[in-house]
């Protein structure tokens, strides 16, 4: 009985636990994503993540923002989720932006 519950205890805390994902998972073109950006505006923003003609990954928003922005570059991204379903998983975005070719640590939005 103890060693059951146990178990039980562990599948719990494994499905409490936030939903690890590298960046090499979640950038894929077309991915679902959210973001923030202090520099842009407050609160999660919503798109798909796609790579641009400069090799750059780019979250293309799914409205614009207050300000008109439309698309926005790792570069201003504080924080970014993958969709997993009705699960957002948390991605590193600066090793990602590290390993980019230079353009893509030079511009942030569109």
């Amino acid at each position: 009985m103890i060693k059951s519950m146990g178990m039980l205890f562990s599948i719990a805390i494994a499905l409490a636990a936030p939903l690890q994902v590298q960046a090499a998972d979640a950038f894929t073109d077309g991915a679902v994503v959210r973001v923030q950006s202090s520099s842009i505006e407050q609160g999660w923003l919503t798109g798909r993540i796609r790579l641009d003609q400069n090799k750059c990954w780019m979250v293309h928003l799914d409205k614009a923002t207050k300000d008109h922005y439309t698309m926005l570059a790792l570069l201003v991204i504080d924080r970014l989720e993958v969709s997993h379903g009705a699960r957002w998983a948390p991605v590193a975005v600066k090793p990602t932006l590290q390993a980019s070719p230079a353009a893509c640590r030079e511009y942030g939005a569109d």
